[in-house]
This record gives C-alpha cells, sequence and structure tokens, in this order.
C-alpha cells in the first residue's frame, strides 16, 4: 500500500492513499501524457502544477503544486520515494 504525503508551504501535511500501484507523471519528462491527462484542466491552474500522481487505475490524479514538498511513502511509514520538484 502507498500513501502520498504533502507537505504544503503553509506546514500542512496531507496524506492520501494511493493503494497498490500509482503513476508519476512529470511535466518535464513525460510531455505527452502530462498533457493528455491534465488537457480538461484550466491553464492557470496548470500554471503551477509540475506533476500528477495516477492512482485508482488512473481514474483519479493528485496535481503536484509547485511550493509543495511530496513524498511517497509505504504503509508502515517509511519513505518510498521524495516525488518532490526537483530544482
Amino acid at each position: 500500500m502507498f500513501i502520498l504525503r504533502e507537505v504544503t508551504k503553509e506546514k500542512l501535511e496531507i496524506n492520501t492513499c494511493l493503494a497498490i500501484e500509482y503513476v508519476l507523471v512529470l511535466r518535464e519528462t513525460n510531455k505527452e501524457e502530462f498533457i493528455e491527462r491534465t488537457k480538461l484542466w484550466d491553464d492557470v491552474f496548470l500554471k503551477n502544477i509540475y506533476g500528477v500522481v495516477c492512482f485508482e487505475a488512473g481514474e483519479l490524479l493528485m496535481p503536484l503544486h509547485k511550493g509543495s514538498s511530496y513524498y511517497i511513502m509505504t504503509s508502515d511509514g517509511k519513505t518510498f520515494s521524495n516525488i518532490s520538484e526537483k530544482e
């Protein structure tokens, strides 16, 4: 089981259960896939998004906001991957 942990600019910690699989789509690395997955989103909103995490068989998308930190955690609380924006 994977958990997405977001730490916002305001130091709020938000945890979202991703279940047993997820797909990380980054704007710079996966440009075509990012455009396809976010085509219904407003350009103003997308301005501050550097990627998305897709889960629930691709049915749900979690935007990754610039300025926040993101970690994929295992069910026992260990960090599996730091997916924060790389500067």
